[in-house]
């Protein structure tokens, strides 16, 4: 593995290096950082071995006197500044050109730089045709970091492991990744490590606006607004995750967060007149718990009903109406306002806990951040074309359960024709629609598509063609 120059990251992989053999492999899986899985039993502290068994697979040692503890300059040995994640990522990008790009998605309160980075085979090109986009990201509340840093790591893990781990080259070759460890740089530098609660400006959850960043997003009451309305009295930091959402065709995120342990997916909000009391379901409930049971059942103690003593959740997951109901929350904004499938992951029963567990947290993480990537590879997706051949922007996709009926929820076509709609098995329709009344004074629409979605079978490619018009005055359905 080359080496890293200090100054340059957040996280010193030259000195790190100089005791630890990094990467290696233990008990089957290549790690890039250290571990609580030593051969020191009962061991809490992040070690690494200071002797191989076998250079070419970095095998590590078994023994438990070539393993030492890690140092201040090995990764998960302490909480990383904002300047450092920026000059970590934009290193990373040097030393990876063709799997990496910095994303520049605003700036705070204070003017500091909120940047994250996308990961995937040829980056810097034009995205390959229907790679769907996943987006990660964190540290909304200020002081609630561990997301912050799982991120940060995750980064170096899927670049350094791209081409030596099949299943993080297969990640990246079908997959356009974005991490963002911090939406709130101004509240984390507020923050104080090892305080476990904390709801307000003082302790970090606000930005420097004085604001909560995940109830300043726009709402279903907001959903016929103008484009200016959406934006008008938002935080800077709300405005610039509104336009990074907006300007893509995400397919699939998650938004990470501390003080306890739980998979929670929309909707967060009751709508008016309606009971403020159980589970408010999106028209894609079915997929919505599974996304979020793939993250807790892959999570080491997420299932755990007991883990924190303050809360349960059967089977790590919750609606998160039914756990409280909150408005303005950036989850709901997702699904509202864009095509994509957002759940807030709730990581820690101690909101900012000391740096001593962080390794540990990684460990609890690593295979669900994997897991739920993946589930963006199920469903249906294509092209959407007219009868010439031409793709066609702003389609609109609708999706017939067989056995459930219509999913109210649409999802439009990309700048570049393209579609995806996450489903679980069954049986769908699918078809399509183009209002083109403005210019050709039909609504372009085709035939509908019987799919069947199987296990076996988790994704369908399937192209549309709008091969046929109806008056304007015709509803689509």
């Amino acid at each position: 593995m080359s080496s890293i120059r200090a100054q340059a990251v957040g996280k010193n992989f030259d000195k790190c290096s100089e005791i630890c053999q990094i990467p290696f492999l233990l008990n089957g899986r290549l790690h890039f950082e250290c571990t609580t899985e030593s051969p020191i039993e009962g061991d809490l502290f992040g070690r690494c071995p200071t002797r191989l068994l076998n250079q070419n697979t970095r095998e590590a040692s078994n023994k438990a006197e070539d393993w030492v503890k890690c140092g201040k300059s090995c990764p998960f040995s302490r909480y990383t500044g904002n300047k450092e994640i920026e000059n970590h990522f934009r290193y990373l990008v040097s030393e990876f050109p063709s799997l990496a790009s910095v994303v520049e998605v605003g700036q705070s309160s204070l003017g500091q730089n909120i940047v994250g980075i996308r990961i995937s085979r040829g980056v810097q090109e034009q995205r390959e045709l229907l790679k769907p986009m996943v987006r990660y990201s964190g540290n909304m509340h200020g002081n609630e970091p561990i997301g912050r840093e799982i991120l940060n790591h995750f980064a170096e893990v899927l670049l350094r492991g791209y081409g030596r781990v099949d299943e993080i080259t297969e990640l990246l070759n079908t997959t356009d990744i974005t991490l963002i460890p911090t939406i709130n740089p101004d509240g984390f530098d507020r923050a104080e490590e090892g305080a476990c609660s904390g709801a307000d400006y003082r302790t970090g959850r606000y930005n420097e606006g004085r604001a909560d960043l995940n109830r300043d997003f726009p709402t279903w009451r907001d959903v016929n607004e103008t484009m200016d309305s959406l934006y008008a009295n938002r935080q800077p930091e709300t405005q610039a995750m509104m336009t990074l959402v907006l300007a893509h065709p995400w397919v699939l995120s998650a938004n990470f967060h501390d003080g306890a342990v739980v998979a929670s997916y929309p909707y967060d909000d009751y709508r008016d007149g309606q009971p403020k009391v159980g589970i408010h379901k999106t028209p894609d409930h079915d997929f919505f718990r599974h996304l979020a049971s793939s993250y807790a059942t892959n999570h080491l103690t997420m299932m755990d009903p007991f883990v924190c003593s303050k809360w349960w959740f059967e089977n790590g997951i919750t609606n998160g109406a039914d756990w409280y109901a909150l408005t303005g929350g950036l989850e709901d904004f997702n699904y509202l306002f864009s095509n994509d499938m957002e759940i807030t992951l709730e990581l820690s029963c101690c909101k900012y806990p000391k740096k001593y567990y962080l390794n540990r947290e990684w460990e609890r993480n690593r295979d669900s951040l994997m897991s739920y990537i993946q589930q963006v590879h199920r469903g249906v997706k294509g092209v959407v074309r007219d009868s010439a051949g031409e793709s066609v922007e702003n389609a609109v996709i609708m999706v017939e359960d067989l056995e459930n009926g219509i999913n109210d929820k649409k999802v439009t076509t990309s700048s570049r024709g393209e579609y995806w709609k996450l489903l679980m098995p069954g049986k769908y329709l699918i078809s399509a629609y183009y209002n083109a009344c403005q210019t050709g004074g039909l609504v372009l629409i085709s035939d509908k598509k019987e799919v069947d979605i199987t296990e076996e079978n988790k994704l369908v490619v399937m192209d549309i063609v709008l091969d046929d018009g109806a008056p304007c005055t015709t509803n689509p359905r």
